[in-house]
Parts: C-alpha cells; sequence; structure tokens
C-alpha cells in the first residue's frame, strides 16, 4: 500500500466519524449545538426536522467526497472519469479548509476544537491525495 493510499484511507476514516455524527444528529442524538455554528434550531438538543434533514444531506455528501479521495488514492473506482476525479479532489479539499474555518466559529467546543481538528486533518490528508496521486 502506498503513502497515496494511506493518506486517501486516512481522510475518509475522518470522514466517516463525522458522517455518523451527521447520521446520529438526524436520528434525534441531542448534540444539536454542536453542529452549525450553533445557531440549528433544536430542543433540548435535539435539532428540529429540518436541520435533521439537513444533517442526513450533509452525511449523503460526505460519504461522496470520502469515495472521490478514495477514488483519487486509487483505493476504489467509482466509475468517473478521470478529470472529474481529480477536480472533485480539489473541490473536497477546498470544502474542508471553508468547513474548518466555519467550525472555527462555532459556539460549542465540541465544534469549535473537536469537527475543526478533524477537518483540517482531512483537508492536509486530502491534499497531499490531490497533489501526490498518479495519473490514471
Amino acid at each position: 500500500m502506498t503513502l497515496v493510499q494511506l493518506a486517501g484511507l486516512g481522510a475518509a476514516a475522518l470522514i466517516g466519524l463525522v458522517v455518523l455524527f451527521q447520521l446520529a444528529l438526524a436520528l434525534g442524538a441531542p448534540l444539536g449545538e454542536a453542529t452549525m455554528g450553533g445557531r440549528a434550531q433544536h430542543v433540548g438538543g435535539v435539532l428540529t426536522g429540518r436541520y435533521r434533514l439537513m444533517a442526513l444531506v450533509s452525511a449523503v455528501l460526505l460519504v461522496v467526497a470520502a469515495l472521490i479521495v478514495l477514488s483519487r488514492a486509487a483505493v476504489v473506482e467509482v466509475g468517473l472519469p478521470e478529470p472529474a476525479v481529480v477536480i472533485g479532489a480539489w473541490v473536497v479539499v477546498g470544502f474542508m479548509v471553508l468547513n474548518t474555518l466555519t467550525n472555527l466559529s462555532g459556539r460549542h467546543p465540541l465544534e469549535r476544537w473537536g469537527m475543526s481538528a478533524i477537518t483540517v486533518a482531512v483537508a492536509l490528508l486530502s491534499a497531499y491525495v490531490a497533489l501526490n496521486a498518479p495519473a490514471g
């Protein structure tokens, strides 16, 4: 296994943690104040219906991001043309950088420090994959 593949697997594993968090929110876990900058509507920490749906959509988008990084790292094949995977990998990097900045502005310590640490690590690992993955 190459270093690029390991980086891709690491990024996907960290994204997987965030997916689990988002699914927990969508299913009613009382951590609503630890997401969306603490601005999401919640009752006793449980997100309201609209925000639970947003958490579910976020989980799906994050799975797609993980698959793109894994594809760029040559761990899985997603059936997209190589240029789409290359561009997609950079989109994931940019999204994670922006996500880190928004997490840092969050009110809850879990979002500010925990999620920021995860998203900065994913951004760095994904950038490594995007830069160093061999052409297919």
